[in-house]
This record gives C-alpha cells, sequence and structure tokens, in this order.
C-alpha cells in the first residue's frame, strides 16, 4: 500500500446535508415505507464505520496491465481502517491504515494475493470520511469508477459482449462475508434465454470472489445481459469487458461496471456525450427481469425542458432485453444529454447506456441508477493531456427546481465550475472541468439530484455515477 499525503481539507460543507435534508422535507420525495440506498454512499458521521467494496482483476489477467484501489480521506481528522484482499482460492490478506486529512492512500491488490487473476477488496473506514474508488488500465483502454457500499441478494448485468473476435467478458461475484453465499445466474444472448449447466447453484464460498466466464459459456453473441439471484447470503457483482477492437463494429476498450443491484420504474444516465460527433453506437440496454410484461420508453433529457427528442416506446416480455439505438437521427443538433428510462406500468426494470468513443476505441458503460440524493461526492483524479473529465447533474423531479452548489472538499477547484446553477424539472447541467490535479468537490442540492462523471482521454473512455452522501438519498416519484 502507498499512502500519499495530500493537500488540507479546505471545506466539508457536505456534513450538513443530512440534517438540512431531514428538516426541510425530503420524505414528500420518498415513496411510503421506502428507504432508498445508493449504489456508492458516503458516511460523514465519525461514529460511523463504513464498509466499501472494490471487485475486479488483478495484473495476473493477459489483458490487465494493473488495478489500483485510491483511498481518499475527506474528513478534517485523520482516517483509518482495514483493507481486506481476498481471491479466488480463498486467500485473505488484511492490513490497516492510517491517512491524514486529503491524504490519499493506494492499494494494489495483486501484490496481496501474488499469482491470482481476481481480487476483491473490502474496505473498512473508521472515524472519518472517505471515499474508495478504482482504476483498471490495460493495453486496450482504462476504466475508473468508485467502488460500491452495497452488497446485494439480486442484480442485473445489462450489457456484455461475447461476439468473436476480440470480445472477453467475466461476471465477477465477490462475497465479502465469512459465511458462503449461493447464486443462479441466467443469460439473455442473441438467441434468447440461456442457461449453462453450471450456472445454477453457483457457490461463492465466504471472503472470495468467483469469476464466471461468459465468453466461454455464450459464445459469440453481440450482447449478453445476465441476472443474478442469490439464494442464500448477499454478494457484490461486476462485470469486466475486454475488447481490442479485432471484432463487430471495431469496438474497443476495457469496461470494469458495478451490476445493478436493485430494478425501479424510473431510472437515469446523465452526462452523456452527442452521439455522430463525440461518439458511435450509442444505444441503452433495458431489461425487464421479472415475471410479467412492462411497457416502458426511453426519454431524453437535456439542458431545455422542451427539447422535442421523441421517446423510444417499448414492451417487453418477461425475461426480455431490447436494445435501443440513440442514432437514429432523433438527436440530431442536441448537445450533451441524459437518459430516463421509465415504465408506464408500474413494473420495474433495469437498462444500462452503452457509448463507443473514436476511431481508436473508447468503451464507456454506464448503468442506469433509481435513487437520487441532495449530496454527492466527486473525486477526480489527475486531469493531464488529453484526459478530460466532464461532470454532469441532473435534475429527475417531475416537478420542482433544484438549486445546486458545487464547492471544493480538497485540491483546487476546476477551471468551468459554475458554482450555483437552478435545474428545472428534467434537465441537467454539464461542465466540462479541464486540466489539473486531483480534486474531490461536493455537489450539494435543494432537491434530490443525480450527479456524475464522464472521462475522456484520446484512447479511452470511462463514465460514472458519483458518490452520494449516506442519508440525503430519494427515490424520484413515479412518473404520472
Amino acid at each position: 500500500m502507498i499512502a500519499k499525503r495530500g493537500p488540507a481539507i479546505v471545506l466539508l460543507a457536505a456534513l450538513g446535508i443530512a440534517t438540512a435534508a431531514t428538516s426541510s422535507g425530503l420524505e414528500v420525495q420518498v415513496d411510503a415505507g421506502d428507504r432508498p440506498e445508493a449504489r456508492s454512499a458516503v458516511i460523514l458521521d465519525r461514529r460511523s464505520t463504513a464498509l466499501w467494496f472494490c471487485t475486479g482483476p488483478t495484473a495476473g489477467l493477459a489483458e490487465v496491465d494493473a488495478r489500483i484501489v485510491e483511498v481518499v480521506g475527506i474528513s478534517a481528522s485523520p482516517t483509518e481502517g482495514r483493507v481486506t484482499v481476498v481471491d479466488e482460492t480463498g486467500r485473505a490478506v488484511e492490513r490497516a491504515f492510517r491517512i491524514d486529512p486529503g491524504g490519499r492512500l493506494e492499494v494494489s491488490p495483486g501484490q496481496f494475493v501474488s499469482g491470482a487473476a481476481f481480487a476483491g477488496v473490502t474496505v473498512e473506514v473508521r472515524g472519518g470520511a472517505a471515499v474508495v474508488g478504482q482504476t483498471v488500465l490495460g493495453p486496450d483502454g482504462m476504466d475508473r469508477r468508485p467502488c460500491t457500499t452495497r452488497a446485494a441478494d439480486a442484480w442485473v448485468v445489462p450489457w456484455s459482449t461475447t461476439a468473436r473476435p476480440g470480445n472477453r467478458a467475466w461476471v465477477l461475484l465477490h462475497n465479502p462475508f465469512r459465511a458462503a453465499a449461493v447464486a443462479d445466474l441466467r443469460f439473455v444472448g442473441d438467441i434468447g434465454r440461456r442457461e449453462t449447466l453450471d450456472s445454477q447453484g453457483v457457490v461463492v464460498p465466504g471472503r472470495s470472489v468467483v469469476a464466471y466466464d461468459v465468453t466461454e459459456r455464450i459464445a459469440d453473441s453481440a450482447v449478453v445481459s445476465a441476472t443474478v439471484d442469490v439464494r442464500v447470503g448477499r454478494v457484490v457483482v461486476a462485470r469486466l469487458q475486454v475488447s481490442d477492437g479485432s471484432g463487430p463494429m471495431a469496438t474497443r476498450g476495457l469496461d470494469l461496471v458495478p451490476g445493478v443491484p436493485e430494478a425501479a420504474t424510473r431510472v437515469f444516465v446523465p452526462g452523456l456525450a452527442r452521439t455522430g460527433e463525440e461518439a458511435d453506437g450509442g444505444s441503452v440496454v433495458v431489461v425487464n427481469a421479472g415475471v410479467e410484461p412492462v411497457e416502458a420508453e426511453v426519454v431524453v433529457r437535456t439542458a431545455d425542458q422542451d427539447h422535442g427528442v421523441e421517446p423510444w416506446r417499448l414492451v417487453l416480455r418477461s425475461g426480455q432485453r431490447h436494445v435501443v439505438d440513440l442514432d437514429d437521427g432523433r438527436l440530431e443538433g442536441i448537445g450533451p444529454f441524459g437518459v430516463e428510462v421509465r415504465t408506464l406500468d408500474g413494473r420495474p426494470l433495469a437498462a444500462s447506456v452503452l457509448q463507443r468513443f473514436g476511431e481508436v476505441g473508447g468503451l464507456s458503460v454506464r448503468p442506469a441508477v433509481a435513487v437520487a440524493a441532495r449530496g454527492w461526492v466527486v473525486d477526480l483524479g489527475e486531469r493531464y493531456g488529453a484526459m478530460t473529465d466532464v461532470l454532469a447533474v441532473m435534475n429527475p423531479a417531475i416537478e420542482g427546481i433544484a438549486t445546486i452548489e458545487v464547492k471544493v472538499l480538497a485540491g483546487t477547484a476546476p477551471a468551468n465550475v459554475v458554482r450555483s446553477v437552478e435545474l428545472s424539472p428534467g434537465t441537467q447541467v454539464s461542465f466540462d472541468l479541464g486540466a489539473g490535479p486531483p480534486v474531490v468537490l461536493a455537489v450539494e442540492s435543494t432537491a434530490p439530484v443525480i450527479a456524475s462523471v464522464h472521462a475522456r482521454a484520446e484512447s479511452s473512455a470511462t463514465g460514472s455515477i458519483a458518490v452520494a452522501v449516506a442519508g440525503t438519498e430519494a427515490r424520484p416519484v413515479p412518473s404520472r
């Protein structure tokens, strides 16, 4: 592990978000009896302990050069905790750590479990707030995202591809707990639903990782969707996709994406680039993992309430998936946009948005989220050379303006960030953050919003939802 001393924390305004949310009527945005939980959430209560789960490959996999898990302290006091690294054989290695305010700790999982191709990392944070993320690098690209704080008993992976040649995909099951878990995996490929002999009753021993090679079992399928139902216990699910550009559509990139831990009637992906200019092959993959048919539509959200883009209408049978092509001409002339997938009959679904960037590669897959929040934390790595980060914030409300403020928790404020913006219902705003050193931002809002960040380099692209502040989450009210 490598600890870096970072700049001192200059602001922790987000500490007041939870109290403000409680006192300003947050409950009116939440369905009765519903307690939404973001996929990644930072706990700002110094008396609490937080668990972060990071699942992925190591440099022992031929398609990967390096994987780094990074812990960033964002409280005004030192942050202490413990890192546990596990692999496919059940090896578990633990190390304690302590980082200063604004400091960064780098963990290379492969150094803990030598010879392993995959590793699960659990970061236990005590007595201080921290954000945990991971970066994976390979000859075909890179991926950078926050780790998750959520384990669940049901997951959906909307998109992967095994189309030959040049495409490989794995579904990763990480069990960070001591008791064994048992899961059933089901797939939807080009010829419909698929189950393999070894996909039912998959045992994930306690404190271990199981890497399910989708390419070997569901070969030569342009799109493979997966569902994971956990009979016993809870797990963390991720999907690793590696594409070298030699296959259909010349897809090239390295993509390590978390699974979707819940289906919902409204799901969102903000901060997408305009197709036809910056990106090719933009598409939305929608999955109905339920037992009833679902009627739904894909709606575009822009900076303008009257964007005039006709929605895509869908009807999905039980266990069916559908791919919506965003390059059919409807987005002609619009700028940055977001996507909402909503059902018209109250039945839930899951979705991901896929984009391919440039002739030299750049694969970005972003699972849609069903949870908004009044507070978000955005950790940005170094942004030099051709690397460009874009911060996007969407107001998913049907009615009501959200006023957002962007503040600096650690580091120096990037260029082109407007401190305060009003967002009308159903709109989004994007900030090109330019180049610069690492910085941690806080996004505060008067109403629940969704924040995301998208990074572009010359030969790679990655995008993810930001880290919510625990206790400020809310589920957007259903569509009318």
